[in-house]
Protein backbone atom coordinates (compact mmCIF):
# COMPACT_ATOMS: atom_id res chain seq x y z
CA UNK A 1 0.00 0.00 0.00
CA UNK A 2 1.55 3.81 -1.26
CA UNK A 3 1.33 5.74 2.34
CA UNK A 4 2.18 9.23 0.44
CA UNK A 5 -0.03 12.03 0.83
CA UNK A 6 0.12 14.69 -2.17
CA UNK A 7 -0.78 18.12 -1.31
CA UNK A 8 -3.26 20.03 -3.42
CA UNK A 9 -3.57 23.58 -3.34
CA UNK A 10 -7.33 24.10 -5.27
CA UNK A 11 -6.92 27.38 -6.11
CA UNK A 12 -10.33 29.81 -7.71
CA UNK A 13 -8.25 30.89 -11.11
CA UNK A 14 -4.81 28.01 -10.68
CA UNK A 15 -4.55 24.82 -9.20
CA UNK A 16 -1.14 22.87 -7.73
CA UNK A 17 -0.59 19.55 -6.23
CA UNK A 18 2.70 18.41 -4.80
CA UNK A 19 4.25 15.88 -2.33
CA UNK A 20 7.61 15.38 -0.38
CA UNK A 21 10.00 13.83 -2.20
CA UNK A 22 12.59 11.55 -1.42
CA UNK A 23 15.08 13.93 0.43
CA UNK A 24 12.60 15.75 2.46
CA UNK A 25 11.98 19.03 0.55
CA UNK A 26 8.02 19.41 -0.80
CA UNK A 27 8.24 19.61 -4.56
CA UNK A 28 5.40 20.66 -7.13
CA UNK A 29 4.75 18.11 -9.47
CA UNK A 30 4.05 19.03 -13.24
CA UNK A 31 0.72 18.39 -15.13
CA UNK A 32 0.63 16.60 -18.53
CA UNK A 33 1.41 19.72 -20.46
CA UNK A 34 5.05 19.99 -18.32
CA UNK A 35 3.43 23.32 -16.03
CA UNK A 36 3.56 23.62 -12.64
CA UNK A 37 0.31 25.22 -11.79
CA UNK A 38 -3.14 24.04 -13.85
CA UNK A 39 -5.96 26.84 -14.59
CA UNK A 40 -8.92 25.88 -12.48
CA UNK A 41 -11.20 25.48 -15.45
CA UNK A 42 -13.48 22.86 -16.74
CA UNK A 43 -14.30 22.51 -20.75
CA UNK A 44 -17.44 19.68 -21.11
CA UNK A 45 -16.74 18.73 -24.77
CA UNK A 46 -19.26 16.62 -24.67
CA UNK A 47 -21.76 14.52 -22.58
CA UNK A 48 -19.46 11.92 -21.77
CA UNK A 49 -15.87 14.23 -21.84
CA UNK A 50 -14.71 16.99 -19.96
CA UNK A 51 -11.37 19.13 -20.50
CA UNK A 52 -9.38 20.51 -17.52
CA UNK A 53 -6.94 23.46 -17.32
CA UNK A 54 -4.63 25.41 -19.67
CA UNK A 55 -6.85 23.48 -22.94
CA UNK A 56 -9.80 24.24 -21.66
CA UNK A 57 -9.42 27.37 -20.93
CA UNK A 58 -8.26 27.88 -24.53
CA UNK A 59 -11.48 25.78 -25.89
CA UNK A 60 -13.16 28.32 -23.67
CA UNK A 61 -12.81 31.36 -25.82
CA UNK A 62 -14.53 29.90 -28.49
CA UNK A 63 -17.44 28.16 -26.33
CA UNK A 64 -17.84 30.07 -23.20
CA UNK A 65 -21.35 27.84 -23.11
CA UNK A 66 -20.15 24.72 -21.82
CA UNK A 67 -16.90 26.25 -19.44
CA UNK A 68 -16.65 26.65 -16.33
CA UNK A 69 -14.33 29.12 -14.55
CA UNK A 70 -14.43 30.30 -10.81
CA UNK A 71 -16.14 27.67 -9.03
CA UNK A 72 -14.21 27.88 -6.49
CA UNK A 73 -15.92 31.18 -5.43
CA UNK A 74 -19.35 29.28 -5.24
CA UNK A 75 -18.20 25.76 -3.40
CA UNK A 76 -20.68 25.21 -0.26
CA UNK A 77 -23.52 27.12 -2.09
CA UNK A 78 -26.82 26.37 -4.26
CA UNK A 79 -24.81 27.00 -7.66
CA UNK A 80 -26.45 24.51 -10.10
CA UNK A 81 -24.23 24.55 -13.60
CA UNK A 82 -25.71 22.83 -16.79
CA UNK A 83 -22.94 21.81 -19.20
CA UNK A 84 -24.18 19.26 -22.39
CA UNK A 85 -27.71 18.35 -20.71
CA UNK A 86 -26.41 17.46 -17.37
CA UNK A 87 -26.57 19.28 -14.23
CA UNK A 88 -23.17 19.48 -11.60
CA UNK A 89 -22.65 21.07 -8.40
CA UNK A 90 -19.88 22.98 -7.40
CA UNK A 91 -18.09 20.13 -5.53
CA UNK A 92 -18.51 18.17 -8.52
CA UNK A 93 -16.92 20.64 -9.98
CA UNK A 94 -14.20 20.83 -8.11
CA UNK A 95 -13.58 17.70 -8.30
CA UNK A 96 -12.70 17.01 -11.65
CA UNK A 97 -9.91 19.42 -11.60
CA UNK A 98 -9.14 17.11 -8.19
CA UNK A 99 -9.37 13.94 -9.97
CA UNK A 100 -7.28 15.74 -13.23
CA UNK A 101 -4.71 16.95 -10.60
CA UNK A 102 -4.07 13.26 -9.25
CA UNK A 103 -3.79 11.49 -12.06
CA UNK A 104 -0.96 13.63 -13.94
CA UNK A 105 0.79 13.54 -10.33
CA UNK A 106 -0.01 9.91 -10.50
CA UNK A 107 1.54 9.25 -14.15
CA UNK A 108 4.27 11.70 -13.73
CA UNK A 109 4.93 9.50 -10.41
CA UNK A 110 4.21 6.10 -11.97
CA UNK A 111 1.99 5.39 -8.77
CA UNK A 112 -1.20 4.94 -7.61
CA UNK A 113 -1.44 7.62 -4.85
CA UNK A 114 -5.31 8.76 -3.37
CA UNK A 115 -4.61 10.51 -0.13
CA UNK A 116 -4.75 13.96 -0.34
CA UNK A 117 -4.97 16.95 1.66
CA UNK A 118 -6.33 20.22 0.51
CA UNK A 119 -6.38 23.60 1.09
CA UNK A 120 -8.76 25.78 2.34
CA UNK A 121 -8.52 30.15 2.56
CA UNK A 122 -8.80 30.70 6.48
CA UNK A 123 -12.13 32.35 6.32
CA UNK A 124 -13.61 29.83 4.98
CA UNK A 125 -16.41 28.40 7.19
CA UNK A 126 -17.72 24.99 8.09
CA UNK A 127 -19.85 24.33 4.80
CA UNK A 128 -17.09 25.52 2.52
CA UNK A 129 -14.68 23.61 4.52
CA UNK A 130 -17.09 20.36 4.19
CA UNK A 131 -17.59 20.89 0.76
CA UNK A 132 -14.00 20.90 -0.08
CA UNK A 133 -13.82 17.41 1.55
CA UNK A 134 -16.78 16.47 -0.57
CA UNK A 135 -15.47 17.67 -3.85
CA UNK A 136 -12.23 15.21 -2.63
CA UNK A 137 -14.63 12.15 -2.34
CA UNK A 138 -16.69 12.94 -5.51
CA UNK A 139 -12.74 12.91 -7.03
CA UNK A 140 -12.44 9.31 -5.33
CA UNK A 141 -9.33 10.36 -3.27
CA UNK A 142 -8.96 10.06 0.21
CA UNK A 143 -9.15 13.30 2.23
CA UNK A 144 -6.55 12.88 4.98
CA UNK A 145 -7.16 16.51 5.70
CA UNK A 146 -8.39 20.27 5.03
CA UNK A 147 -5.61 22.98 6.26
CA UNK A 148 -6.26 26.80 5.69
CA UNK A 149 -3.65 28.08 3.05
CA UNK A 150 -1.59 30.19 5.43
CA UNK A 151 -0.85 27.05 7.78
CA UNK A 152 0.34 25.57 4.47
CA UNK A 153 2.42 28.71 3.30
CA UNK A 154 3.96 28.74 7.02
CA UNK A 155 4.70 25.01 6.92
CA UNK A 156 6.56 25.36 3.30
CA UNK A 157 8.52 28.09 4.91
CA UNK A 158 9.08 26.67 8.59
CA UNK A 159 12.09 25.16 7.99
CA UNK A 160 14.07 28.25 7.01
CA UNK A 161 12.73 29.32 10.33
CA UNK A 162 15.08 30.32 13.14
CA UNK A 163 13.58 30.62 16.84
CA UNK A 164 10.42 31.70 17.27
CA UNK A 165 8.81 34.26 15.70
CA UNK A 166 5.16 35.81 14.40
CA UNK A 167 4.77 36.51 10.70
CA UNK A 168 1.82 37.77 8.68
CA UNK A 169 0.76 35.49 5.14
CA UNK A 170 -0.93 38.61 3.20
CA UNK A 171 -2.20 35.56 0.78
CA UNK A 172 -4.04 37.48 -2.62
CA UNK A 173 -4.96 34.68 -4.84
CA UNK A 174 -7.22 34.33 -8.14
CA UNK A 175 -10.24 34.53 -6.20
CA UNK A 176 -9.70 35.03 -2.78
CA UNK A 177 -7.82 36.94 -0.39
CA UNK A 178 -6.77 36.51 3.35
CA UNK A 179 -4.60 37.55 5.60
CA UNK A 180 -3.37 35.27 8.76
CA UNK A 181 -1.08 36.07 11.60
CA UNK A 182 0.50 33.33 13.33
CA UNK A 183 3.33 32.42 16.04
CA UNK A 184 6.22 29.77 15.09
CA UNK A 185 7.84 28.20 17.22
CA UNK A 186 9.49 24.42 17.87
CA UNK A 187 7.36 21.98 16.08
CA UNK A 188 4.37 24.61 16.20
CA UNK A 189 2.27 26.78 14.37
CA UNK A 190 -0.13 29.10 16.49
CA UNK A 191 -2.96 30.68 14.61
CA UNK A 192 -3.52 34.33 16.21
CA UNK A 193 -6.23 36.12 13.65
CA UNK A 194 -7.48 35.89 10.37
CA UNK A 195 -9.47 37.56 8.33
CA UNK A 196 -10.46 37.86 4.77
CA UNK A 197 -13.12 38.38 2.38
CA UNK A 198 -13.88 35.24 0.04
CA UNK A 199 -14.93 37.49 -2.90
CA UNK A 200 -12.11 39.37 -3.30
CA UNK A 201 -8.78 38.44 -5.82
CA UNK A 202 -7.01 38.70 -9.12
CA UNK A 203 -10.12 38.03 -10.82
CA UNK A 204 -11.21 41.23 -9.73
CA UNK A 205 -7.85 43.49 -10.81
CA UNK A 206 -8.45 41.45 -14.16
CA UNK A 207 -11.75 42.64 -14.26
CA UNK A 208 -10.67 46.47 -13.77
CA UNK A 209 -8.18 45.85 -16.02
CA UNK A 210 -10.72 44.41 -18.84
CA UNK A 211 -13.05 47.28 -18.66
CA UNK A 212 -10.17 49.94 -19.04
CA UNK A 213 -9.23 48.26 -22.04
CA UNK A 214 -12.76 48.16 -23.29
CA UNK A 215 -13.58 51.84 -22.43
CA UNK A 216 -10.06 52.42 -24.90
CA UNK A 217 -11.23 50.06 -27.24
CA UNK A 218 -14.34 51.82 -27.63
CA UNK A 219 -13.10 55.13 -27.85
CA UNK A 220 -10.36 54.02 -30.08
CA UNK A 221 -12.03 51.87 -32.83
CA UNK A 222 -14.65 54.59 -33.13
CA UNK A 223 -17.54 52.15 -31.93
CA UNK A 224 -19.63 55.16 -30.61
CA UNK A 225 -22.64 53.02 -29.18
CA UNK A 226 -22.30 49.97 -29.98
CA UNK A 227 -20.58 48.10 -26.46
CA UNK A 228 -18.66 45.02 -27.31
CA UNK A 229 -18.54 44.05 -23.59
CA UNK A 230 -22.42 42.48 -24.16
CA UNK A 231 -20.44 39.85 -26.74
CA UNK A 232 -19.14 37.25 -24.48
CA UNK A 233 -16.74 35.81 -26.86
CA UNK A 234 -15.01 39.18 -27.20
CA UNK A 235 -15.45 39.82 -23.22
CA UNK A 236 -13.81 35.89 -22.43
CA UNK A 237 -10.93 36.51 -25.30
CA UNK A 238 -10.30 39.94 -23.48
CA UNK A 239 -10.13 38.44 -20.26
CA UNK A 240 -7.70 36.08 -21.12
CA UNK A 241 -5.53 38.95 -22.59
CA UNK A 242 -6.05 40.99 -19.48
CA UNK A 243 -4.40 38.09 -17.34
CA UNK A 244 -1.31 38.03 -19.28
CA UNK A 245 -1.01 41.75 -19.62
CA UNK A 246 -1.71 41.77 -15.68
CA UNK A 247 1.29 39.59 -15.76
CA UNK A 248 3.42 41.66 -17.98
CA UNK A 249 2.73 45.03 -15.90
CA UNK A 250 4.32 43.55 -12.68
CA UNK A 251 7.43 43.58 -14.79
CA UNK A 252 7.31 46.35 -16.99
CA UNK A 253 5.61 50.14 -17.15
CA UNK A 254 3.74 49.13 -19.97
CA UNK A 255 2.03 46.75 -22.34
CA UNK A 256 -0.23 46.82 -24.77
CA UNK A 257 -2.99 44.22 -26.69
CA UNK A 258 -4.69 44.48 -29.85
CA UNK A 259 -8.86 43.28 -29.20
CA UNK A 260 -10.67 42.62 -32.33
CA UNK A 261 -14.40 42.94 -32.55
CA UNK A 262 -16.62 43.04 -35.94
CA UNK A 263 -13.98 43.08 -38.42
CA UNK A 264 -12.11 46.64 -36.29
CA UNK A 265 -9.16 46.33 -34.19
CA UNK A 266 -7.14 48.95 -32.41
CA UNK A 267 -3.46 48.60 -30.39
CA UNK A 268 -4.50 49.29 -26.97
CA UNK A 269 -1.11 50.50 -24.70
CA UNK A 270 -1.95 50.08 -21.16
CA UNK A 271 0.67 51.62 -18.54
CA UNK A 272 1.38 49.79 -14.98
CA UNK A 273 0.09 53.81 -13.68
CA UNK A 274 -2.84 53.32 -15.46
CA UNK A 275 -3.63 49.41 -14.50
CA UNK A 276 -2.60 50.94 -10.40
CA UNK A 277 -5.33 53.89 -10.82
CA UNK A 278 -7.97 51.40 -12.07
CA UNK A 279 -7.87 48.83 -9.15
CA UNK A 280 -6.60 51.23 -6.15
CA UNK A 281 -9.75 50.24 -4.48
CA UNK A 282 -9.53 46.93 -4.70
CA UNK A 283 -6.14 47.06 -3.08
CA UNK A 284 -7.57 49.10 -0.38
CA UNK A 285 -9.47 46.44 0.50
CA UNK A 286 -6.35 44.26 1.18
CA UNK A 287 -4.89 46.75 3.35
CA UNK A 288 -8.08 47.63 5.12
CA UNK A 289 -8.21 43.74 5.89
CA UNK A 290 -4.50 43.38 6.78
CA UNK A 291 -4.99 46.62 9.70
CA UNK A 292 -8.44 44.89 10.87
CA UNK A 293 -6.13 41.39 10.80
CA UNK A 294 -3.19 43.35 12.87
CA UNK A 295 -5.98 44.90 15.30
CA UNK A 296 -7.50 41.70 16.04
CA UNK A 297 -4.09 39.65 17.15
CA UNK A 298 -2.92 43.19 19.01
CA UNK A 299 -6.25 43.56 21.45
CA UNK A 300 -5.45 39.25 22.42
CA UNK A 301 -1.65 40.56 22.44
CA UNK A 302 -0.71 43.97 23.17
CA UNK A 303 2.59 43.26 22.63
CA UNK A 304 2.80 41.30 19.33
CA UNK A 305 5.04 42.19 16.77
CA UNK A 306 4.77 41.30 13.28
CA UNK A 307 8.49 40.07 12.31
CA UNK A 308 7.84 39.08 9.17
CA UNK A 309 5.09 39.47 6.50
CA UNK A 310 5.32 36.99 3.32
CA UNK A 311 3.34 37.49 0.16
CA UNK A 312 1.42 34.32 -1.10
CA UNK A 313 -0.54 33.64 -4.23
CA UNK A 314 -0.05 34.50 -7.40
CA UNK A 315 -1.44 38.17 -7.68
CA UNK A 316 0.62 39.02 -4.78
CA UNK A 317 3.64 39.74 -7.08
CA UNK A 318 1.82 43.11 -8.06
CA UNK A 319 4.40 45.75 -7.60
CA UNK A 320 1.41 47.64 -6.28
CA UNK A 321 0.78 45.23 -3.28
CA UNK A 322 4.40 45.54 -1.80
CA UNK A 323 4.62 49.26 -2.03
CA UNK A 324 0.96 49.57 -0.17
CA UNK A 325 2.12 47.20 2.45
CA UNK A 326 4.92 49.70 3.23
CA UNK A 327 3.31 52.73 2.79
CA UNK A 328 0.57 52.09 5.00
CA UNK A 329 1.19 49.45 7.52
CA UNK A 330 5.35 49.84 7.38
CA UNK A 331 6.16 46.08 6.26
CA UNK A 332 8.91 44.92 3.94
CA UNK A 333 6.91 41.99 2.51
CA UNK A 334 9.07 39.20 1.42
CA UNK A 335 8.37 37.04 -1.65
CA UNK A 336 7.75 33.34 -1.43
CA UNK A 337 7.10 30.53 -4.01
CA UNK A 338 3.62 32.74 -4.68
CA UNK A 339 1.59 30.27 -6.48
CA UNK A 340 3.47 26.98 -5.69
CA UNK A 341 3.68 27.87 -1.23
CA UNK A 342 0.49 26.64 -0.43
CA UNK A 343 0.63 23.22 -2.31
CA UNK A 344 4.28 22.75 -0.87
CA UNK A 345 2.74 23.26 2.39
CA UNK A 346 -0.04 21.05 1.72
CA UNK A 347 2.31 18.34 0.80
CA UNK A 348 4.03 18.80 4.08
CA UNK A 349 0.81 18.24 6.50
CA UNK A 350 0.16 15.28 4.18
CA UNK A 351 3.66 13.60 5.01
CA UNK A 352 3.15 14.62 8.41
CA UNK A 353 -0.32 12.94 8.72
CA UNK A 354 1.58 9.62 7.28
CA UNK A 355 4.78 9.63 9.69
CA UNK A 356 1.82 10.08 12.32
CA UNK A 357 2.48 13.54 13.88
CA UNK A 358 -0.62 14.00 13.66
CA UNK A 359 -2.83 11.48 14.51
CA UNK A 360 -5.72 12.75 12.99
CA UNK A 361 -6.44 14.60 9.64
CA UNK A 362 -7.15 17.97 10.92
CA UNK A 363 -4.68 20.47 10.85
CA UNK A 364 -5.94 21.73 14.54
CA UNK A 365 -4.94 18.35 17.05
CA UNK A 366 -1.38 19.20 18.75
CA UNK A 367 -0.09 15.11 19.18
CA UNK A 368 2.48 13.22 20.94
CA UNK A 369 4.96 10.42 19.14
CA UNK A 370 7.45 8.17 20.15
CA UNK A 371 10.30 9.67 21.73
CA UNK A 372 12.81 8.82 19.28
CA UNK A 373 10.57 10.06 16.42
CA UNK A 374 13.29 12.13 13.80
CA UNK A 375 12.57 15.40 13.50
CA UNK A 376 11.15 16.24 9.56
CA UNK A 377 12.44 18.73 7.53
CA UNK A 378 9.58 21.08 6.75
CA UNK A 379 8.82 21.59 10.88
CA UNK A 380 9.82 24.06 12.61
CA UNK A 381 13.19 24.12 14.73
CA UNK A 382 14.40 20.89 15.26
CA UNK A 383 10.89 19.57 17.08
CA UNK A 384 9.73 15.53 16.02
CA UNK A 385 5.95 16.75 16.61
CA UNK A 386 4.16 19.45 14.88
CA UNK A 387 1.38 20.75 16.80
CA UNK A 388 -1.01 23.46 14.93
CA UNK A 389 -3.56 25.52 16.85
CA UNK A 390 -6.14 27.34 14.88
CA UNK A 391 -8.89 29.96 15.43
CA UNK A 392 -12.52 30.08 14.31
CA UNK A 393 -12.61 31.51 11.00
CA UNK A 394 -16.35 33.22 11.71
CA UNK A 395 -18.47 33.56 14.79
CA UNK A 396 -21.41 31.24 15.27
CA UNK A 397 -24.37 32.24 16.98
CA UNK A 398 -27.77 30.70 17.33
CA UNK A 399 -31.44 32.75 16.47
CA UNK A 400 -33.18 34.45 19.30
CA UNK A 401 -36.26 36.28 19.69
CA UNK A 402 -36.82 39.61 21.99
CA UNK A 403 -40.25 38.93 22.32
CA UNK A 404 -43.95 37.65 21.51
CA UNK A 405 -43.81 40.53 18.59
CA UNK A 406 -40.36 40.13 17.12
CA UNK A 407 -41.30 37.60 13.97
CA UNK A 408 -38.11 38.26 12.45
CA UNK A 409 -36.04 37.56 15.74
CA UNK A 410 -31.86 38.60 15.77
CA UNK A 411 -28.71 36.10 16.43
CA UNK A 412 -27.10 35.77 19.44
CA UNK A 413 -22.96 34.90 18.83
CA UNK A 414 -21.78 32.46 21.37
CA UNK A 415 -18.33 32.53 19.81
CA UNK A 416 -17.05 35.34 17.69
CA UNK A 417 -14.34 34.62 14.87
CA UNK A 418 -10.70 34.34 15.52
CA UNK A 419 -11.88 32.99 18.87
CA UNK A 420 -8.90 30.16 19.92
CA UNK A 421 -10.33 26.68 19.51
CA UNK A 422 -11.36 24.53 21.05
CA UNK A 423 -13.32 26.63 22.49
CA UNK A 424 -16.60 26.60 25.39
CA UNK A 425 -18.74 28.82 25.35
CA UNK A 426 -20.60 30.09 28.56
CA UNK A 427 -23.89 28.35 29.04
CA UNK A 428 -26.99 30.68 27.85
CA UNK A 429 -30.26 30.37 29.80
CA UNK A 430 -32.96 31.70 27.59
CA UNK A 431 -36.46 30.98 28.22
CA UNK A 432 -40.04 30.61 25.96
CA UNK A 433 -41.43 33.23 23.83
CA UNK A 434 -45.40 32.10 25.12
CA UNK A 435 -46.97 30.40 27.55
CA UNK A 436 -48.16 26.91 26.43
CA UNK A 437 -45.14 26.88 23.77
CA UNK A 438 -45.52 23.37 21.80
CA UNK A 439 -41.49 23.23 20.20
CA UNK A 440 -39.01 25.38 20.41
CA UNK A 441 -37.19 26.00 16.26
CA UNK A 442 -33.71 25.97 17.36
CA UNK A 443 -31.77 27.47 13.89
CA UNK A 444 -27.87 27.41 14.49
CA UNK A 445 -26.16 30.25 12.14
CA UNK A 446 -22.92 31.06 11.10
CA UNK A 447 -21.21 34.41 10.42
CA UNK A 448 -21.92 35.48 6.53
CA UNK A 449 -20.49 38.93 6.10
CA UNK A 450 -16.67 39.91 6.86
CA UNK A 451 -18.04 41.00 9.94
CA UNK A 452 -20.55 40.16 13.04
CA UNK A 453 -24.07 41.47 12.58
CA UNK A 454 -26.76 40.49 14.29
CA UNK A 455 -29.57 40.74 11.37
CA UNK A 456 -30.32 37.26 10.84
CA UNK A 457 -30.20 37.78 6.88
CA UNK A 458 -27.09 38.52 7.38
CA UNK A 459 -26.08 35.23 8.21
CA UNK A 460 -25.93 31.93 7.32
CA UNK A 461 -28.29 28.47 8.46
CA UNK A 462 -26.08 25.57 9.36
CA UNK A 463 -28.58 23.79 11.10
CA UNK A 464 -31.86 23.72 12.85
CA UNK A 465 -34.04 21.01 14.72
CA UNK A 466 -37.15 21.02 17.13
CA UNK A 467 -37.57 20.42 20.47
CA UNK A 468 -40.95 19.61 21.72
CA UNK A 469 -41.87 21.36 25.18
CA UNK A 470 -44.37 19.31 27.65
CA UNK A 471 -48.09 21.09 27.36
CA UNK A 472 -48.98 23.83 30.34
CA UNK A 473 -45.54 25.73 30.41
CA UNK A 474 -45.43 29.38 30.96
CA UNK A 475 -44.05 31.90 29.07
CA UNK A 476 -40.38 32.34 29.94
CA UNK A 477 -39.42 28.40 31.01
CA UNK A 478 -36.11 28.01 31.23
CA UNK A 479 -34.19 26.71 28.18
CA UNK A 480 -30.73 26.04 28.70
CA UNK A 481 -27.79 26.01 25.78
CA UNK A 482 -24.52 25.23 25.82
CA UNK A 483 -21.56 25.03 22.89
CA UNK A 484 -18.85 23.20 22.77
CA UNK A 485 -16.13 24.17 19.23
CA UNK A 486 -14.00 21.06 18.46
CA UNK A 487 -10.27 21.65 17.43
CA UNK A 488 -11.73 21.10 13.97
CA UNK A 489 -14.11 23.79 14.20
CA UNK A 490 -17.29 21.42 14.85
CA UNK A 491 -19.73 23.44 16.56
CA UNK A 492 -22.30 21.20 19.05
CA UNK A 493 -24.97 22.75 20.55
CA UNK A 494 -27.16 21.03 23.20
CA UNK A 495 -30.27 22.39 24.00
CA UNK A 496 -32.55 21.88 27.03
CA UNK A 497 -36.23 22.44 28.65
CA UNK A 498 -35.05 22.57 31.79
CA UNK A 499 -38.63 21.21 33.24
CA UNK A 500 -38.44 18.10 31.25
CA UNK A 501 -35.00 17.22 30.64
CA UNK A 502 -35.59 16.90 27.29
CA UNK A 503 -32.80 18.11 24.73
CA UNK A 504 -31.61 18.07 21.48
CA UNK A 505 -27.87 18.48 19.80
CA UNK A 506 -27.31 19.94 16.52
CA UNK A 507 -23.74 19.39 15.08
CA UNK A 508 -22.54 21.77 12.48
CA UNK A 509 -20.74 19.25 10.43
CA UNK A 510 -23.15 20.21 7.22
CA UNK A 511 -23.01 20.73 3.94
CA UNK A 512 -25.54 21.72 0.66
CA UNK A 513 -25.19 17.83 0.01
CA UNK A 514 -26.25 14.73 1.58
CA UNK A 515 -24.52 11.35 1.30
CA UNK A 516 -27.34 10.80 -1.58
CA UNK A 517 -26.30 14.17 -3.61
CA UNK A 518 -22.46 12.96 -2.97
CA UNK A 519 -23.14 9.41 -4.14
CA UNK A 520 -25.04 10.91 -7.54
CA UNK A 521 -21.99 13.93 -7.83
CA UNK A 522 -19.93 11.08 -7.75
CA UNK A 523 -21.37 8.64 -10.55
CA UNK A 524 -21.32 11.82 -12.95
CA UNK A 525 -17.56 12.17 -12.25
CA UNK A 526 -16.97 8.91 -12.47
CA UNK A 527 -18.65 8.61 -16.30
CA UNK A 528 -16.70 11.38 -17.45
CA UNK A 529 -13.67 10.82 -19.54
CA UNK A 530 -11.13 13.18 -18.27
CA UNK A 531 -8.62 15.21 -20.80
CA UNK A 532 -6.40 17.84 -20.31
Amino acid sequence: MNDSVYGIDLGTTYSAIARIGEHGAAEVIANFEGEQTTPSVVYFESPSNAIVGTEAKRVAISDPENACLLIKRHIGTEYPQEFQGTTYTPEAISGLILKELVTAANNESSSEVSKVVITVPAYFGVREREATRQAGQIAGLEVVGIVTEPVAAALSISARSEGNETIMVYDLGGGTFDTTIMKIGDGSVEVVAVDGNRLLGGADWDAALVNLIAERFIAEAGLGDDDPRYDEEFMLDLQLGAEELKKTLSRRDSASMRPTYDGRRASIEITRADFEEATQHLLAQTIEISERTLATATAKDANITVDRVLLVGGSSRMPAVKAALKDKLGWDAQDTDFDLAVAKGAAAYGQAAVNEVLSTGDEDTPVEVAADAAPLAFIPGSSATLSIANVLSRGVGVQLARDEADETGYIHFFASANEKIPYTAEPLHAGTVVANQAELDIKMYEQGGERESDVVADNSLLKNAELPLPSGLPAGAPVDITVEISAEGLVTMLVTDVTSGASVELEAQVSVLDEEQVAQETSKVAMLTLRS
